[in-house]
C-alpha cells in the first residue's frame, strides 16, 4: 500500500476500516510506520490477524506526542467505534462499592455503583456479602451520620433524630460531636473496611451481650446476624498473605474459539470477589491485556497496591496505571510456586471453568449472532455478510406525532448506543411511504457526519413492511448510490422481499437468520412506539396544563393525582377543582376558565 510508505516513525493510533468504511480495529504504536507495516508487508501467521487484514480496505492514523496520549486516544476510539477485532468489555453486573468523600467536614459512608474521582471507594463485595451488609455492620459498630443534612458552623443545631437515640449516630448535625472526634470514628471505620475486623467484632459482641442482658432480644438477634456476616467476610482470608495487601489479579485464557478473563479482587489480604468476563476477539495477547485493563478501570476504582499478571510485556499497562492513578502501581509477573503465582493459577482455573461451564451458552450465543449473520447472507443470497444491520420503522397516532426509528445490530447483537430517532417534519397526514422517504433521506445526508451511528455504511437495511415500503427505500437509496443490500419484512407471514424480485423469501421458522431479522424489526418497532408515546404524553401534558399561566408543577401534580387524566380535568366542575387538595380557589378558577372559555 502506498499509504503505508507515507507513514511516519512517530507514536500514534491507527484505525483499520473495511470496504464500507466501518471501523474494524483500533491500535496504537510507538512507531506507526513499523507497526502498521507489519500487517501488510509480511505473511501473517496468526489466523485472527490474517482474517482481520483480509477485511481491511483502508486505514486512518493520528500522530500524538507520546505513548500516554496514544493509550488515551486508543481507549476513547475503541469506546466510540466498538470495533469487531478489539476487546470490548461487556459485563452486565455493576458491583456496588462503599464510598466516602473525605473532603466533607462530616463525611458519611454510602453505597454507590458509579465512580467519582473526589470519593474514596471500598469493595467490591461479592463472596456472599454485599455492600449493604457491610454498611449494616458499620451502622452497629460506628456512630456515623446517615442523613444528608448540610452541616456548617453558622447553622443552628438540628434536633437529634432516632438514630442518635439508638446510639447509631453521633449527631454532628445537632453539634453534639466535634469534627476532630468525628474524624477519629471515620478513620476507625476506614481501618475496618481495609480489613481490620478485630475491633468491630469486639464492639458487636459487647453490644449483643448488653442487649441480651437488658432483655432486648430483638436487637441482640440483629447484632448476631451482623456477627455472622462478619464471619463470612473473615472466611476468605488468604493466610499466606499480609493482611494489608490490596491486589487485582488478571488471567486471560482461551479454549480456541472462546476466551475469558478472570479478575480476582483481594483487599486487606482477603479474597473479596471473582469476576469473569467473556472475551469475543483479540489479535495480540499483550494488547488484549492492556485494552481490557484500561476498560476495566473505567468502571472500577483503581485502589490497589499491585496488579498480578502473567509473563507478558507490561510496559504499556504500567504506563496507563501510573497515568491513571497519579502514582506508580507495581505490575508483578510472579515466580513459580510463589504465593502470587498461586493466585494467578487460581484466576486461570476460574477462567477455564467459566469457559467450560458456559460452553453451551457461548455456542448458542455465537450461533444467534455471528452465526446468524453468516446464515442470513447464505439464505438471502446477500452481497456481503450483514455485520452492520440497520432497521427502520414509522409510528404515529392517527397521523399525529409521526416519528421514525433507526436501530442498529452489530455482528448480530443489539447496539443501543447507535439507535437514533427522528421526528417526521415534512409529512402532515398519514403517509408511511412519505415518512420513510424522509427518514432515509435524512439518514443518508448524515453519512459524512461526526456521529458514528450515521458515518458508517450499513451492510444491510431492513424495512418494516412489504413491497411498497421497500420500493420507496430503493428509490431513495439509489439516489445515494447505496452499494449494499435492502430487504423488507412483511409481518403477517414473515415474508422477506428483495428489490427486483417478485417472489418473497420464506426463512425457516425458528432459524437463526429469521430470528435476526425479527430482532431488528421488533427493536425498531419498540423504539419507534416508545418515542411516539413519549411525544404524545408530553404534548398532552404541555397543551393541557403547562400552558396555563399561574399553574406550577405542584398544582399540576395535585390535579393529576386527583383526576388521573387531562380529559377528566377538562370536564371537572369549578367546585370539584376548588375541592382538590393542593389547589387554591383562585387557581381553580383560572383552570376552569382556561378549559371552559
Amino acid at each position: 500500500m502506498d499509504k503505508v510508505k507515507r507513514l511516519t516513525n512517530d507514536p500514534g493510533v491507527y484505525i483499520m476500516k473495511d470496504k464500507d468504511g466501518n471501523v474494524i480495529y483500533v491500535g496504537k504504536a510507538k512507531n506507526l510506520k513499523k507497526r502498521v507495516s507489519q500487517y501488510f508487508l509480511r505473511e501473517q501467521n496468526h489466523i485472527k490477524v490474517k482474517n482481520m487484514v483480509s477485511n481491511v480496505a483502508d486505514f486512518d492514523f493520528y500522530i500524538v506526542n507520546d505513548e500516554v496520549e496514544a493509550l488515551a486516544l486508543e481507549n476513547n476510539l475503541i469506546k466510540k467505534y466498538q470495533p469487531f477485532y478489539n476487546i470490548l468489555l461487556k459485563d452486565s453486573k455493576t458491583y456496588a462499592y462503599i464510598k466516602i468523600n473525605l473532603k466533607e467536614d462530616f463525611p458519611r459512608f454510602e453505597i454507590s455503583r458509579r465512580l467519582n474521582k473526589n470519593d474514596k471507594y471500598f469493595g467490591p463485595y461479592m463472596a456472599g456479602v454485599t455492600a449493604k451488609d457491610v454498611l449494616s455492620i458499620m451502622d452497629y459498630a460506628f456512630p456515623l451520620r446517615k442523613c444528608k443534612l448540610p452541616i456548617a458552623e453558622n447553622k443552628k443545631p438540628q434536633k437529634p433524630c432516632l438514630f442518635k437515640e439508638m446510639h447509631m449516630c453521633s449527631a454532628p448535625c445537632a453539634k453534639l460531636i466535634s469534627k476532630t472526634e468525628y474524624m477519629k470514628i471515620v478513620n476507625d471505620a476506614i481501618r475496618f473496611l481495609k480489613g481490620d475486623t478485630k475491633e468491630v467484632e469486639k464492639i458487636l459482641k459487647d453490644k449483643m451481650i448488653l442487649a441480651s442482658e437488658n432483655q432486648n432480644y430483638e436487637s441482640a438477634l440483629k447484632i448476631r446476624d451482623r456477627l455472622n456476616m462478619l464471619d463470612k467476610l473473615k472466611a476468605n482470608v488468604i493466610t499466606s498473605l499480609n493482611s494489608l495487601v490490596d491486589y487485582d489479579v488478571f488471567s486471560l485464557n482461551t479454549s480456541g474459539e472462546f476466551s475469558a478473563m478472570c479478575v480476582l479482587t483481594i483487599r486487606g489480604g482477603k479474597l473479596q470477589g471473582v469476576q469473569t468476563f467473556d472475551i469475543l476477539n483479540f489479535l495480540d495477547e499483550a494488547e488484549a491485556y492492556t485494552q481490557f485493563i484500561m476498560q476495566y478501570y473505567q468502571t472500577h476504582p483503581l485502589n490497589v497496591d499491585e496488579i498480578i499478571i502473567k509473563e507478558i510485556d507490561t510496559s504499556e499497562i504500567e504506563l496507563f496505571l501510573q497515568n491513571k492513578a497519579g502514582k506508580k502501581i507495581t505490575v508483578t509477573k510472579p515466580k513459580i510456586d510463589s504465593v502470587k503465582f498461586k493466585l494467578l493459577d487460581m484466576a486461570k482455573k476460574n477462567s477455564f471453568m467459566h469457559i467450560e461451564k458456559n460452553l453451551d451458552r457461548n455456542v448458542k450465543q455465537t450461533n444467534a449472532s455471528i452465526g446468524a449473520v453468516k446464515q442470513l447472507k447464505k439464505d438471502l443470497n446477500l452481497k456481503h455478510e450483514p455485520k452492520r444491520i440497520e432497521c427502520y420503522d414509522i409510528s404515529h397516532t392517527y397521523g399525529t406525532y409521526t416519528v421514525a426509528s433507526m436501530v442498529v445490530l452489530m455482528n448480530g447483537e443489539k447496539a443501543p448506543k447507535m439507535y437514533r430517532k427522528f421526528k417526521i417534519e415534512t409529512v402532515e397526514f398519514i403517509d408511511d411511504f412519505a415518512s420513510m422517504r424522509e427518514v432515509l433521506t435524512r439518514r443518508m445526508e448524515k453519512l459524512n457526519s461526526e456521529d458514528v451511528s450515521f458515518s458508517c455504511m450499513p451492510d444491510l437495511i431492513v424495512i418494516d413492511g412489504g413491497k411498497g415500503q421497500l420500493g420507496v427505500a430503493v428509490e431513495v437509496m439509489n439516489k445515494y448510490n447505496y452499494p449494499n443490500d435492502l430487504i423488507s419484512l412483511a409481518k403477517r407471514e414473515e415474508e422477506v422481499f428483495k428489490p427486483h424480485e417478485s417472489m418473497p423469501y420464506i426463512l425457516s421458522k425458528g432459524s437463526y437468520s429469521l430470528r435476526l431479522v425479527q430482532l431488528a424489526r421488533d427493536e425498531a418497532h419498540r423504539f419507534a412506539i416508545t418515542f411516539n408515546r413519549k411525544l404524545r404524553a408530553k404534548g398532552m401534558y404541555k397543551g393541557g396544563l403547562e400552558s396555563i399561566e399561574g399553574v406550577g408543577p405542584a398544582t399540576r401534580r395535585a390535579l393529576l393525582r386527583e383526576f388521573r387524566t387531562i380529559e377528566n380535568i377538562k370536564n371537572a366542575s369549578l367546585e370539584e377543582l376548588e375541592n382538590t387538595k393542593g389547589v387554591t380557589k383562585p387557581t381553580a378558577k383560572i383552570i376552569y376558565k382556561h378549559f371552559n372559555n
